[in-house]
């Protein structure tokens, strides 16, 4: 347990992003249609079952508005079921949240339902914090959320959580620049390889006397591992073994040094810095620019005067595979729960077409169900369009390891290192021996 909880609070520091409960006939709204069944009172017949859920925001924001206003809705469709949402802000470091659930764990005073950090699911099961509810959510309600947030929370095959939201990473442009180059922008069915965005990049830095491509290399810890490991994801690598414990051969693969070999093929050749200057982009002095969805507010709204759009992300040249980057907070029923049919319900509803579009509306993040998209016009053209596109044909969920923060940590101190001149191979293997040190405490 002790070595549990200290990867927990660890975790805390690297993170950013149709219920068929058994027991109970409670009211509910469809999470396709909105359409409601008549409730005929608690699960054991005495008053509503009473639920508990704890979020990580504070109710002033507008994320934390739609939480509160989406549980408000539960408990006005439902007689038989009533929950009680409980605000708990994360501190400056993220350990506020993560650190009342762990003194919660030790004290068997967990809620009912939590929300939690995807790449974070694999140790909450191995924590024994949250429960599987597979056996409350129809094939038909799963079958309308995005792959990525199935993804995100499956451990060993059983579906542990689910989310509203998702988020990815596009490569921006400034369409002016790229005609005045004659460049043709990449699609969903012909992404940029990493040769076209090189080329793209040169020509326009040779041009305009400034680094084209702006990667966000100074926005140290979880961007690094979000971003840049659909690089080794498209080149056939992968991060961490099945078991989410072995590195050797893995982390440090031809694959991977690949990939970070590229990194340093534009540092060196001076089409990208390490350290940007802040609203490179914005400001129209850079051309290309690695960001998520939270970029496009800005854009539209302060920045009116660049002419701006998104492709893909760039594919490698020898798979030419789209691989994007995915994953942000989802509710999980904790294994606590004394309701975990009722739970699972509440988790379903938070995430129901009505609930997508709430939070995606609040805070811009794309929808995690497919159904969201047609109340959501603004996700039908342009740069969210391809944000949203991306994510259905190749979205890729970070390893689920039990060891999560220390896999980030290492592949954020592997790249930097890269950047700054470092072998990648050398760094690599490096690397490796601190996460297999840690992976032994786990392995059987």
């Amino acid at each position: 347990m002790k070595k549990i909880l200290s990867l927990l609070l660890a975790c805390a520091l690297t993170v950013s992003i149709v219920g068929c409960g058994k027991s109970t006939t409670g009211t509910s709204e469809s999470g396709d249609s909105g359409t409601k069944t008549e409730t005929t009172g608690g699960a054991n017949g005495n008053g509503p079952v009473e639920l508990k859920m704890w979020v990580h925001v504070t109710d002033d924001t507008d994320e934390g508005k739609s939480y509160a206003e989406r549980a408000a809705a539960f408990n006005e469709a439902h007689d038989d079921i009533k929950v009680t949402v409980e605000f708990i802000p994360r501190d400056g470091g993220g350990s506020g949240y993560e650190d009342k659930i762990n003194t919660a764990l030790t004290t068997n005073q967990l809620p009912d339902v939590i929300t939690l950090d995807g790449p974070n699911t694999a140790a909450y099961v191995d924590a024994g914090i949250i429960a599987p509810i597979d056996e409350y959510i129809s094939k038909e309600s799963r079958d309308d959320y995005l792959p990525s947030i199935i993804q995100q929370g499956t451990v060993d095959g059983k579906l542990y959580a689910l989310g509203a939201m998702e988020s990815s990473v596009a490569l921006f442009y400034n369409k002016d620049i790229l005609a005045k180059y004659n460049i043709e922008p990449g699609t969903l069915e012909n992404p940029w390889t990493w040769d076209d965005l090189f080329t793209a990049a040169k020509t326009i830095t040779e041009g305009e006397g400034y680094p084209a491509l702006d990667m966000r290399f100074n926005d140290i810890g979880e961007w690094y591992i979000y971003a840049f490991a659909p690089f080794i994801w498209s080149n056939g690598g992968k991060i961490i073994g099945e078991d989410g414990l072995t590195a050797e051969g893995i982390f440090n693969s031809p694959e991977a040094v690949e990939a970070l070999t590229f990194f340093k093929k534009l540092v060196d050749a001076g089409v990208v810095s390490v350290t940007p200057e802040e609203n490179n982009f914005e400001l129209g002095k850079s051309a290309l620019y690695l960001n998520g969805p939270w970029a496009i507010p800005t854009l539209e709204n302060s920045y009116p005067d660049i002419n701006f759009e998104a492709m893909p992300y760039p594919v490698s040249p020898k798979t030419k595979e789209l691989h994007v980057p995915t994953g942000s907070w989802q509710y999980a029923v904790t294994a606590q729960s004394k309701h975990p049919a009722e739970a699972a319900k509440l988790v379903e509803w938070m995430t129901n077409t009505e609930s997508v579009v709430s939070i995606t509306k609040a805070i811009g993040m794309p929808p995690a169900r497919k159904s969201a998209v047609e109340f959501l016009p603004e996700y039908q053209e342009g740069a969210r369009k391809v944000l949203l596109d991306q994510l259905a044909k190749g979205g890729h969920a970070r390893p689920l390891s039990v060891i999560y923060p220390i896999i980030s940590r290492n592949f954020q101190e592997a790249v930097e290192a890269v950047l700054y001149g470092d072998d990648p191979q050398t760094v690599l293997d490096e690397k490796v021996q601190v996460i297999e040190r840690e992976a032994q405490r786990y392995k059987k």
